[in-house]
């Protein structure tokens, strides 16, 4: 038997008749127990989750009963995904009522839409364009595997919006341990931070995030990425690998995801962080002469970069790995025995740092 909805009503308004021509008809709405059973919930955990969190039925009927409209339902259908990959209930509901019916449908139907939008800008922002942004996904994986990973990571995405709304630092930090438990950081940061920390952003800048939620998302990355480093400690050996962004640069977010995961691999690094002079790094390089150096630039670089002459002084193989879309096209290694790559992506600049002779792959 297939129980049918029940129309909405005000408390009070009495059964009208069918429709006039061109009058709108009353929205359909469906009782608990066949939400229960169209989407295999249990009817205690919906009536939990409306008296608990919000995500419930929204209409009446004339009898004053409570019914789920089909947004409702995708509301509890997505509320349910999200806990079901270990979100808790109430930062899972935070992020279902925040969204729009349109940003929902995508969720459920696996698309990405601003998520993965926006450019670079505020305080703790990952700038768009070449650098350690992203990759698409990988060649040859089976289209199901792809789908659901993305579907994964967009939930795993609004989850952390959601927290960074509420400002809900322990559910926070919880989603990005649950994250990099599940992923390496590399496929962690294209796939999940880089998307939550964009869509932050985007809506500090609409207006409708206050900058202490923006910070709280980065500073709170930031603890959970070093604690990866820390985990490794014992494995990296070696010369490091230095780790610095251009003198005026900020944002170093990506050099600590960087860090992180040459920790994976056993590459020891030299992690110098934000807005390091040319001549100090230039001196930390010459004091530890390692084989390779990796350096962050989102703000626009002059085409004629000064930091190139200052490099004229090394006097061994030393490969400078550029990053971030700040660095003009057509640079021009300097004289000696120093090149310069330039990488596109974070796997590129991981691989870049890593295949090197007496480096460990972990």
């Amino acid at each position: 038997m297939n129980p049918q909805p029940a129309a909405s009503r005000e408390p009070g308004q009495t059964e009208p008749d069918d429709p006039e021509p061109g009058e709108r008809a009353p929205e359909l709405g469906w009782p608990v127990g066949v939400v229960s059973e169209r989407l295999a919930i249990a009817a205690p955990t919906l009536r939990s989750w409306d008296r608990r969190h919000g995500v419930g039925p929204s209409l009446r009927t004339r009898g004053n009963h409570r019914r789920y409209t089909e947004l409702d339902i995708r509301r509890v259908l997505l509320m349910s995904r999200l806990t079901a990959q270990g979100v808790p209930a109430q930062s899972a509901a935070d992020s279902v009522l925040a969204m729009d019916s349109g940003a929902i449908a995508e969720r459920l139907d696996g698309g990405h839409g601003s998520a993965a939008s926006g450019e670079g800008g505020g305080l703790g922002r990952v700038p768009a364009g070449p650098g350690l942004s992203g990759a698409p996904p990988a060649a040859g994986a089976p289209a199901s595997e792809v789908e659901g990973a993305e579907q994964d990571a967009t939930d795993l995405v609004e989850a952390i919006v959601g927290a960074a709304r509420s400002l809900d630092p322990r559910t926070m930090a919880l989603l990005y341990r649950q994250v990099l438990r599940r992923r390496d950081v590399g496929r962690a940061w294209v796939e999940v931070f880089v998307p939550a920390l964009r869509r932050v952003g985007d809506l500090w800048e609409e207006g409708r995030l206050g900058v202490q939620a923006e910070h709280l998302t980065s500073e709170l990355l930031q603890s959970e990425l070093r604690a990866v480093v820390r985990a490794n400690r014992l494995r990296v050996a070696g010369v490091p690998v230095v780790l610095a962004s251009a003198d005026d640069e900020q944002h170093h977010l990506p050099l600590l995801a960087l860090e992180a995961e040459l920790a994976r691999h056993g590459v020891a690094s030299l992690f110098l962080g934000p807005r390091v002079p040319s001549d100090a790094l230039v001196s930390a390089l010459r004091e530890s002469q390692p084989r390779a150096a990796f350096l962050w630039a989102s703000l626009a670089r002059p085409q004629a970069e000064p930091f190139w002459r200052d490099l004229e002084v090394i006097g061994w193989p030393l490969e400078v790995v550029i990053g971030g879309p700040g660095w003009p096209d057509g640079i021009e290694a300097p004289e000696g025995p120093v090149t310069v790559t330039r990488v596109a992506d974070f796997g590129a600049a991981v691989a870049a740092l890593v295949r090197r002779p007496g480096a460990s792959m972990g």
